[in-house]
């Protein structure tokens, strides 16, 4: 029971405290672990951004964690305080990419938008995305570190899931012919990945804008147009 002015036998005020200024033991913990939390992070951060150009200038396996911590300024000993090994840091980095990716495409639509228009929305984020990344991009499409296998499977899935999704309302909602969506899906990402994969072999970062308007001429287009003829012949 905490005890106020009357109890206790006239247990003095402090002069800070009705302005509120008392500090509490704990605050100063609290702001100490606050400050060491920003200051790893900061770390962190550092470590990711010099390893991003070291994979991306010498290759994944030519890359050592000694040139990691030499490029973040910081002791070999230090870097393992952070991470196990190179495996580590760069599947961070794709996971961080991937998390940016989500929450570019989640911005880009509007939950009112029709199915494919959201569609077209979350496309468009991601070569924006990917354009933007095109050295981190690179680095797994030229290395392809087997660590990294399990979280780029799990992104296809879940952009899959998306597409799928949409493309069974953009059917329900009578946009396109009914397929089944997890086919649609399937030839939307695939078609995706492919040309991600095909435009990056060259090195054409500019290229990457191109990808949208061939998903609209080969994939999105057709398929809408498919189903304004059958929508047509059906009303004669």
């Amino acid at each position: 029971m905490a005890l106020n002015d009357s109890e206790g036998g006239g247990r003095v005020r402090s002069p800070n405290r009705d302005r509120g200024e008392t500090m509490r033991p704990h605050d100063n913990a609290s702001n100490g672990s606050t400050r060491r939390e920003r200051e790893r992070m900061r770390c962190k951060s550092e470590i990711l951004a010099a390893a991003s150009a070291l994979f991306a200038q010498h290759g994944f396996e030519k890359t050592s964690m000694k040139q990691i911590a030499d490029a973040a300024d910081m002791s070999v000993g230090k870097l393992y305080s952070y991470f196990r090994g190179k495996e580590e840091v760069i599947r961070e980095l794709l996971e961080n990419s991937i998390r940016d990716l989500e929450r570019r495409g989640d911005a880009a639509c509007r939950l009112t938008d029709a199915p494919l228009e959201q569609l077209r929305c979350r496309l468009k984020a991601a070569v924006e995305h990917f354009k933007e990344h095109i050295d981190f991009f690179m680095i797994y499409h030229n290395e392809n570190p087997l660590v990294c296998e399990g979280v780029i499977r799990e992104e296809i899935e879940r952009n899959a899931e998306t597409a799928a999704k949409l493309l069974a309302r953009a059917v329900d909602s009578g946009d396109i012919p009914p397929e089944d969506p997890h086919v649609l899906a399937a030839v939307f990402i695939g078609s995706v990945h492919g040309l991600l994969h095909m435009f990056a072999e060259r090195g054409n970062r500019e290229a990457f804008d191109e990808i949208p308007g061939i998903i609209e001429r080969m994939i999105m287009r057709p398929l809408e147009m498919r189903q304004e003829k059958d929508s047509g012949m059906e009303g004669r």
